[in-house]
């Protein structure tokens, strides 16, 4: 019966009568309004007292007044304790080794000026190891019933009792445990010892029994900044040194009161370290998700705590936050101080924060002026990384305060550089893969910073979200991520943000990107005016409170944030789940409350969202109406959950969701419908949710009686790709054909297209180059062109076709013309008479050698170095044959190809290993008396290696400026393309472990890591220091592997080049052919010229028959 009540001024407040009667719904809300001590820290703030039952009605009423900012519950808090598991037991005070105390200690072991301030129970002040450590106050002389130094508390000797507004606090556990760990007495030779051996503990008791108020909790604070501020004020000679705040405890929703009131504190200096949460006391661990509070409050001066265990694992009950909880500390089975002299051990957030309290207190023994941002920075950035954090934590470290006092030292005021070449990798939609170049700890210099983070700025509104944070490398060294734009946003800036370990910022690096709206701001949403609900329908007998009905067939493939659902799942809370709906140990439903942030995180349609139930009346159930074909209507009738009295005295509902099958949806109310903390809204499973702001409120009840129908259409593509014609021509001496893409409709936005070419009459072996890719329009463009070299053969062939196809477009659709043909004017007007590799120039049989090894025309100091390696021979048949066996190895020996085509074969062996083929070469002899044998070969595929080594070489050409940057930046895109591809994910799902990940692309490899590089590969990828595509190229780019494979893509690389197919393909039907050189290449340990390899292929019928006569 108590709401939190600020005015816009004390003054308005003030005229404010003490005693008032509002109206809500005609009826009378008697309330009673009193000024209390956080109106000290808030000014305007007011504590009002009303019938339990009327609470709502009354918030309701108060934010009706003009005078009033703002009027919410005062809700209750509880402490963060989960109960002591003895599994949890390894070293009695393995927290302090864990969070490098004993080496803080080599520096201090506290101060008694320090005082740390534990809002929480009471602490028992006469406890053997607690008793020297409790603050007393110099102004108050105990006991006299008089406020002695007239700070407004009387008899606050050692803090005070908010609960009971009495400076009499008595010993009780959660508090005296939490103070223990943060100021247990050192080197007294009883008990334990605290973080700090030395300091002064202020007891703040809010919590009576197991809870706690808001109000009570503000008043906590507001006692500490008033404590701390007599202390500055009066040069230390009243008050009190607060500099930290405990607070171990958590629950309700959030409050603008208590966050202004943490505002307030840190104006003066005042750290508010928070636990962040346990799981059996709220089901949703990720406080990203669902907040924590008070944990989860974005102030500067908060930080959050996460639990970890003795093996430095996240305790299995601790709540986490990738971006709302900064650090972990020591948190399952931690021994401290319990009233009666006694010792236990208890594990929570509740115990990891105390210890993040206590460094923190340390810290300020060390360096008493220190600010709140150097301490919070000083504690977050020096964490130790611990695998089991990452991605947990915002920094994904568990507190080091040893760490903290090295970097204490330093006196670092030099921020990290800036990163260069920040840059877009690749974009699928909403889905980018970033990169850019590490940068020094200090400016350019080497080292690495501690902490980058990428957040994303909205183009429009100015909205940053964060996107992800990522522990930095070693400066000059290359990174890439893989970050997810949220819905409802189209534009705007990509910022990463480097931190030091002393908290110094360098400059941001910012690029700019756009999606297309389709895909993110898939839907447009539009009020209309309120139309009757439907009628009848089949009751499914879903009567109930947070009941659920899952697997609901639907009559139709509903199309919903780009995938199509055959079922669907249906709430009595108002909600239709498309993916697993929250449910609670028993089966229930567990979608209470409702809210915008829980919206984004299921792929749900909420068409009022509240505590709802369907079992008051007799006509209460949800109904389904189908009218046609492609219309299906879910209708509830109930009533809101209330206080949970008969449910036949509640405000009743009455709503529907309409699904059409083309993916539009209608949601629609009718009576009743008061009383309500509605949530109205479509979400996708990750943010940004569909919010309607006129039909929800999480804070104040609403009505939705006959309100304005809601529609949610899906997005049409505005934005046609095709070729610009049916049909291009060429000639077969022009070197290549030119054929053009074209865009229309809306170009505003960023998108892209795949091509490739497809064999018609004219074929890839000796007519064309195979060419694929994909085309990337910026906004703006509207025209692109794809090249594709085309051979001069000698054959008499008339007229020849291939195709090119359009496929996979992102932000926009293929229109009607994806399929172009292009024709290739035949030049021979008479029947062959030589062979076009054998001219005395050689230039046609180098050129052939860059297409079908290189996948490009050679760059003219290339075509005539080589082609002069040859034609210098004169007529000499002897060296002309020996050149081009050396010219024609020299293409598969070239840096380029090395880097490219040979690397794609690589990383298809570490993925995927071998596969084995059958030969009959040695057999039966050498087989066992069989006609066959088996032998491991290359798994890549000549289709295959076709489409990727071109993605690999695209644009490369090592020897020109540019070449190695643009080969590298190819390389990044090529592994990130390759991991995120389906037979890559499913080969290794996202469960596997690091570990395990490294392992089996070692296996596949043939094992070419040492012991210490697979370590490192599998702890970087642990750390976030390698992404899994940066560990495939790692293993694919072992030297060992390069050596061991060598042969094998040598005697591959003769089909996949000359014969341009599989070597167990036509007119061959299995490895034999392939089986015999690389038996012969070994023999002659890899010399090509002595085993005759590569002279068999270059004079072979089939390479020399696809130009001209054999």
């Amino acid at each position: 019966g108590e709401a939190l009540v600020r005015y816009r001024s004390e003054s308005a407040a003030k005229r404010v009568a003490s005693a008032m009667t509002l109206f809500v719904n005609d009826q009378a809300v008697p309330i009673q309004v009193e000024r209390f001590d956080g109106a000290d820290i808030v000014p305007g703030l007011r504590l009002a007292h009303m019938a339990p039952e009327r609470t709502l009605d009354a918030i309701e009423a108060l934010n009706k007044q003009a005078e009033v900012l703002y009027a919410e519950p005062n809700y209750l808090l509880y402490p963060d304790l989960t109960p002591n598991d003895p599994r949890f037991i390894s070293n009695e005070l393995y927290g302090l080794t864990k969070i490098g105390a004993p080496n803080a200690w080599n520096t201090t072991t506290g101060s008694s000026s320090i005082v740390v301030g534990v809002i929480d129970e009471g602490i028992d002040k006469n406890h053997q190891d607690l008793s020297v450590n409790i603050w007393v106050n110099p102004g108050e002389i105990a006991g006299n019933g008089i406020d002695d130094d007239a700070n407004g508390f009387t008899d606050d000797v050692n803090g005070y009792n908010f609960a009971a507004n009495s400076g009499t606090i008595p010993a009780e556990t959660h508090a005296t445990h939490v103070a223990g760990t943060i100021g247990a007495v050192g080197n007294n030779g009883i008990g334990v010892v605290g973080v700090n051996w030395n300091v002064r503990l202020m007891s703040l008791r809010f919590i009576n029994g197991s809870s706690g108020n808001t109000a009570d909790a503000i008043r906590a604070v507001n006692y500490a900044k008033l404590m701390r501020d007599r202390w500055i004020s009066s040069g230390g000679a009243s008050g009190a040194n607060i500099r930290v705040l405990n607070n171990s405890y958590g629950g309700g929703g959030s409050d603008q009161s208590f966050v202004d009131a943490i505002t307030s504190a840190s104006q003066s200096g005042i750290l508010f370290v928070a636990a962040a949460g346990n799981a059996p006391e709220e089901p949703e661990p990720n406080n990203d998700i669902v907040p924590h509070f008070p944990s989860s409050y974005t102030v500067s001066n908060v930080i959050g705590v996460a639990a970890t265990d003795s093996a430095d694992n996240l305790s299995g009950f601790s709540h986490y936050g990738p971006n709302s909880v900064p650090i972990g500390a020591p948190g399952s089975g931690i021994l401290s101080t319990e009233p009666g002299n006694t010792y236990h051990l208890e594990s929570g957030t509740s115990m990891a924060s105390p210890h993040v309290a206590g460094a923190a207190a340390l810290l300020l023994a060390a360096n008493p002026n220190l600010t709140v941002q150097q301490l919070r920075s000083l504690l977050i950035f020096n964490g130790d990384l611990i695998p089991a954090l990452a991605g947990k934590t915002f920094t994904g470290r568990r507190l080091n305060v040893g760490n903290s006092f090295i970097a204490l030292t330093e006196g670092d005021v030099t921020p990290p550089g800036t990163v260069t070449n920040f840059h877009l990798n690749s974009q699928n939609g909403r889905a980018l893969n970033i990169g850019w170049t590490a940068s020094g700890d200090d400016g350019a210099a080497p080292g690495q910073a501690s902490l980058y983070t990428v957040s994303f700025t909205d183009g429009i509104s100015g909205a940053v979200t964060s996107l992800k944070n990522t522990i930095p490398t070693a400066s000059g060294t290359t990174q890439a991520i893989d970050v997810k734009i949220p819905y409802r946003h189209t534009s705007g800036t990509i910022t990463l943000r480097e931190f030091d370990n002393v908290g110094n910022e360098g400059t941001p690096a910012t690029f700019p990107v756009t999606i297309n709206p389709v895909q993110g701001d898939p839907y447009v949403t539009q009020l209309a005016a309120a139309t009757a609900l439907s009628g009848g329908g089949n009751a499914l007998g879903l009567k109930g409170d947070d009941s659920l009905k899952l697997g609901y067939a639907l009559p139709f493939s509903f199309p919903f944030f780009g995938e199509s659902f055959t079922t669907v799942n249906i709430s009595t809370n108002g909600n239709l789940f498309f993916s697993t709906p929250p449910t609670r140990s028993n089966g229930d439903g567990d979608d209470v409350p409702s809210s915008a942030v829980g919206l984004a995180q299921y792929k749900m349609i909420s068409g009022l969202w509240d505590d709802l139930r369907t079992d008051g009346r007799a006509s209460d159930d949800v109904y389904v109406v189908i009218p046609d074909a492609s219309h299906i209507i879910f209708r509830w009738q109930g009533e809101i959950f209330g206080d949970g009295s008969n449910p036949a005295n509640q405000p009743a509902v009455n709503f529907e969701i309409e699904l059409r099958s083309d993916g539009t949806i209608v949601t629609r109310y009718g009576s009743g419908n008061t009383n309500l903390f509605p949530v109205v809204g479509i979400g996708g499973g990750e943010p940004d949710a569909y919010v309607i702001p006129s039909h929800t409120s999480e804070q104040s009840p609403i009505s939705l009686t006959n309100a304005q129908t809601v529609l949610f259409q899906p997005r049409l593509p505005v934005s046609n790709v095709e070729f610009s014609q049916m049909q291009f021509n060429t000639g077969e001496s022009s070197g290549s054909a030119s054929v053009t893409v074209t865009r229309t409709g809306d170009t505003s936005n960023q998108a892209s297209v795949d091509y490739r070419t497809v064999d018609g009459s004219a074929t890839q072996k000796g007519d064309y180059l195979f060419a694929s890719g994909k085309l990337t329009f910026a906004p703006g463009e509207i025209s692109k062109s794809i090249t594709v070299l085309i051979i001069d053969d000698v054959y008499q062939e008339g007229t020849e076709s291939f195709s090119l196809e359009l496929s996979n477009p992102v932000g926009m659709t293929i229109g009607s013309q994806s399929v172009t043909s292009v024709a290739i004017a035949d030049n021979d007007t008479v029947p062959p008479t030589s062979n076009p590799l054998d001219n005395s120039d050689a230039r046609f049989f180098v050129r052939q050698h860059y297409i079908d090894f290189l996948n490009r025309d050679p760059d003219q100091s290339g075509s005539d170095f080589w082609s002069h390696q040859i034609s210098d021979c004169g007529t000499t048949q002897s060296c002309i044959e020996l050149k081009r066996i050396n010219v024609s190895a020299a293409f598969f020996l070239s840096i380029e190809f090395q880097q490219t085509g040979y690397l794609v074969e690589r990383m298809y062996k570490v993925a995927y290993g071998d596969v084995d083929g059958t030969s009959t070469w040695g057999c039966p002899g050498a087989c066992g008396g069989n006609a066959t044998h088996t032998l491991k070969v290359p798994i890549v595929r000549f289709n295959e290696f076709l489409v990727d080594s071109q993605q690999i070489g695209r644009g490369v050409a090592i020897g020109q400026p540019g070449a190695d940057q643009l080969l590298e930046s190819n390389k990044v895109a090529f592994a990130g393309d390759f991991v995120n591809r389906t037979r890559f994910t499913t080969a290794y799902p996202a469960n596997m472990t690091p570990l395990q990940f490294v392992n089996t692309l070692n296996s596949n490899a043939g094992n070419p890591l040492s012991t210490a590089e697979r370590d490192q590969l599998v702890s970087d990828l642990t750390s976030g220091a390698k992404t899994r595509a940066q560990v495939l190229r790692a293993v694919a780019e072992d030297p060992d592997l390069d050596n061991a494979e060598k042969n094998k893509a040598f005697v591959l690389m003769q089909y996949f080049g000359y014969f341009r197919r599989d070597p167990n393909s036509g007119p061959d039907s299995d490895y034999t052919g392939y089986d015999f050189w690389l038996t012969k290449l070994n023999q002659f340990n890899g010399n090509f010229v002595n085993a005759e390899m590569v002279k068999a292929f270059i004079v072979s019928g089939e390479y020399r028959q696809r130009f001209g006569p054999g």
